[in-house]
């Protein structure tokens, strides 16, 4: 079955990851026919369109879309824009890969979810965490665990960055957010938020650290310090007579150790990361796979209703609310339910 892909949005994260991921699947799947790509900027179109193999290249979406019959659209473009563009793509009737976070705010990915559900679009959300090859790893081990009846205490995941001043790190710590909750296998009961503003170095600057629970009563922290002096971002989860810790690879900390430490009851064991960065921060498989799914048929689980509490949580922190608890958003002055 020959797929025509194209793609919206030609810069640094799709030329990082996605770009080099379609190109690298069409290697071994001559029969997908990289059609065409969109981007504003025509030089920027232009150099991917020849880096990564496509046929063609636009400035205009719209034109893109009406010119080309396209089975999948990857709608890689500011969280703002998401919604708006995505629609479109849908009405098309082409299958769509959304960046995250896939919408600005929870409102939005509903209503994506609802449109995706009424015209049968197929879709997957990019939360590349949940297909890093470590993080398969951890859940299968945390699932042997379970299985043998032992308990999982609590999960810690620290989001460190080094020099990053957004006004809004929310649309980064959704991927915290996220990963904490699939690595958990459960979406969050309650969170309880602090924050230290940090508008002294730059305007809206903060850290923010959570604390709560998952309906499977695992205890979750998130710790995200935007501006720390360090790159780093990992997991660490502690049970009855094991703890794990995973150690993401981050692009900004190349050649730092990358990979899984796994202590049982005294004994260690490390298996360390040793694909390249698109295979290893899971860019590769979470576009592999999907692609896959477009040709087989089968389901797909990284769909936009998986994403709506990680969306919700992020508008949350964006807001500075105090807790969250279901789907209710709760602040200072006022309770907004979801």
């Amino acid at each position: 079955m020959m797929l025509r892909i194209g793609v919206i949005g030609c810069g640094w994260h799709s030329r990082a990851a996605h770009g080099p991921s379609l190109k690298r699947y069409k290697a071994d799947h001559p029969d997908l026919l990289l059609a065409a790509c969109c981007d504003l900027n025509m030089e920027a179109a232009e150099a991917y369109r020849a880096d990564f193999g496509f046929e063609r290249a636009y400035t205009g979406f719209e034109e893109m879309l009406k010119e080309e019959r396209l089975d999948a659209v990857w709608v890689i473009v500011p969280d703002q824009l998401t919604t708006s563009v995505a629609l479109q793509v849908m009405e098309t009737g082409a299958a769509v890969f959304l960046e995250k976070p896939p919408g600005a705010n929870a409102a939005e990915v509903i209503l994506l979810h609802e449109q995706a559900v009424q015209r049968r679009i197929r879709h997957r959300v990019a939360f590349n965490r949940r297909h890093v090859p470590m993080v398969s790893k951890l859940i299968g081990k945390l699932d042997e665990q379970t299985q043998q009846g032992r308990r999982i205490y609590g999960l810690t995941y620290d989001m460190i960055r080094i020099k990053r001043t957004d006004a809004d790190f929310s649309t980064t710590a959704v991927h915290a957010i996220d990963a904490a909750k699939w690595i958990a296998g459960s979406d969050y009961e309650s969170l309880r938020f602090h924050y230290d503003e940090l508008s002294a170095i730059s305007p809206g600057l903060m850290n923010m650290t959570a604390e709560g629970v998952t309906f499977s009563g695992i205890r979750v922290r998130l710790n995200c310090y935007p501006y720390a002096g360090l790159a780093r971002e990992s997991v660490t989860v502690r049970g009855e007579g094991f703890t794990y810790e995973l150690h993401m690879p981050l692009m900004e900390n190349a050649g730092s150790f990358a990979g899984l430490i796994c202590s049982e009851n005294g004994r260690t064991e490390t298996f360390t990361e040793e694909g390249d960065w698109v295979s290893a921060f899971g860019f590769y498989e979470e576009n592999k796979s999907f692609l896959d799914a477009l040709q087989s048929g089968q389901d797909l689980q990284d769909d936009l209703r998986s994403s709506i509490q990680s969306v919700e949580i992020m508008e949350a922190v964006r807001g500075r609310a105090e807790a969250y608890h279901g789907n209710r958003i709760i602040n200072s002055k006022r309770e907004v339910t979801g």
